[in-house]
């Protein structure tokens, strides 16, 4: 039987100290306790470990040839007690995220520049894909969660929760009229050029699936596969573009704004996406607190 890490404490006490009452006053327990540990350790390695007089306690060459090994034990068991709590009260730690490219672009540098400033011993992996990438992505265990918009509610086995929504917009320039619009309609902006996600992205499915049901089309302009190629060809007054209002960077992209879309309105979420059998590492929980304190305020 190996020694406990009691008995290899005590063992290396007695060694360094050279005495069964200092050793018991560091470990603050009995002068009896310390010396069934001893003798714990002595029955069951049938060796002896010190010889005891009166006066003195002297450690047998079996004792020094123990002790280092005995510390080398030790000093791993207390690094590794250090590391899980630092663990645990997230000072230590690498998580691996998977965002969806919209988000990676609007939302998330906020949140990772808060996250970092309260946590910077955390490593983070960080993994911007494709929105239909990103369940695959999260239950192939290649991150530990994901953020972006997924409507997959049969996936049983990945949990869904939303943390916010916003309502598909109309994105132009600032011009002194277009942003003092509360609310514009379909038909208002159906003359205009309009630049939209390609057809088969999911926000041009649901786009064309709900303006089908109105008896309407949406013909635009350009299509694109990229958000931020759609917002910097608006900025440069191309057009105006067709994208979830939160998927706007406004510090990337001062001169635009949003304006939601009515008639109808049509609502995109962004979801922290997780597998249902596995639970959060503390460094991953406090990321999300933070992501949904913060998307709470958009």
């Amino acid at each position: 039987m190996s020694p406990s890490l009691r008995q290899l404490e005590a063992l290396v006490l007695v060694y360094r100290l050279g005495s069964i009452t200092k050793a018991a006053a560091e470990l603050r327990v009995t002068q009896s306790a310390i010396s069934l540990l001893i003798r714990q350790i002595e029955e069951n390695f049938q060796l002896k470990l010190f010889e005891r007089t009166t006066r003195a306690l002297h450690p047998t060459a079996a004792c020094r040839e123990a002790i280092p090994a005995a510390e080398r034990i030790l000093a791993g068991a207390q690094g590794l007690s250090r590391r899980m709590r630092d663990l645990a009260e997230i000072k230590a730690g690498r998580i691996a995220i998977a965002v969806s490219a919209g988000v990676a672009s609007a939302l998330l540098p906020r949140v990772f520049a808060n996250f970092r400033s309260r946590h910077p011993e955390v490593s983070i992996d960080l993994f911007d894909v494709a929105p239909d990438e990103l369940l695959g992505f999260v239950m192939a265990g290649r991150a530990e969660f994901g953020l972006g918009s997924v409507e997959e509610e049969g996936a049983t086995e990945a949990r869904i929760e939303a943390l916010m929504q916003s309502p598909l917009s109309a994105i132009g320039i600032r011009d002194g009229s277009f942003e003092k619009r509360r609310r514009l309609t379909w038909d208002a902006i159906m003359s205009s050029d309009l630049i939209a996600m390609r057809r088969g992205t999911r926000i041009r499915s649901q786009i064309d699936d709900a303006l089908a049901q109105t008896g309407r089309e949406l013909k635009p302009a350009l299509e694109v596969s990229l958000i931020t190629t759609a917002l910097a060809l608006t900025a440069e007054g191309v057009g105006i573009s067709i994208l979830p209002g939160h998927m706007l960077p406004k510090a990337q992209f001062p001169t635009l704004v949003a304006v939601p879309l009515s008639q109808p309105t049509i609502h995109r979420h962004v979801s922290l996406l997780s597998r249902a059998d596995f639970g959060l590492s503390p460094a991953a929980q406090r990321f999300v607190e933070i992501t949904r304190r913060m998307l709470s305020r958009e």
